[in-house]
């Protein structure tokens, strides 16, 4: 039951953080409509793809799954897509520091930049809302393999290639060889 209302919680925040980088990142990307910031554009396909897959994963987790007997896979696979989308906010936030430090001087709002100030503090919120979702994804996923191996340790799975029955000792018989005398 924790399980499914820390990911509710998660899911949801990261969700809405992600509305707000599609928005600003449209902004940006129709403020100028023939030369685009590429980080613009990246934002809005990661945040497209979150938009469109977190509901998913929330429902399939809701609908299918009644009881606190959710399957490894299912976890497995879970962890393993969000992994795919921290890594892909961790890109999106590194491109839009990147652009930021490129078009404002040393980083920051100032009147030294061509742009305004407002354009200077949207490039700031897509970049510090990737961060956080960054963080978000990666603490979760985090904690969901950590959850994963504890289940398994604790409902005595054994992992693939391990020995039966000994609880990870092995035992080694030694046979003697026939002496040969000749």
């Amino acid at each position: 039951m924790i399980l499914k209302i820390v990911r509710w919680c998660i899911l949801t925040l990261t969700f809405i953080l992600a509305i707000v980088v599609l928005g600003i990142s449209g902004h940006l990307i129709a403020i100028r409509p023939t030369h685009y910031w590429r980080f613009a554009a990246l934002a809005i396909a990661v945040s497209s793809l979150t938009i469109l897959t977190f509901p998913v994963i929330l429902i399939v987790n809701t609908l299918l799954v009644r009881d606190e007997n959710i399957s490894s896979e299912r976890i497995i696979g879970e962890a393993g897509w969000l992994a795919i989308m921290w890594i892909l906010w961790l890109a999106t936030g590194a491109n839009a520091t990147h652009a930021a430090r490129v078009h404002f001087f040393s980083g920051g709002c100032s009147f030294f930049s061509g742009y305004s100030n407002q354009i200077c503090n949207e490039f700031r919120v897509v970049e510090a809302f990737s961060y956080i979702i960054f963080i978000i994804l990666l603490s979760y996923t985090i904690g969901l393999m950590v959850f994963e191996f504890i289940r398994d340790d604790r409902d005595g799975h054994t992992q693939a290639g391990g020995v039966e029955g000994g609880h990870g000792s092995q035992t080694a018989q030694v046979t003697k060889a026939p002496a040969t005398s000749g």
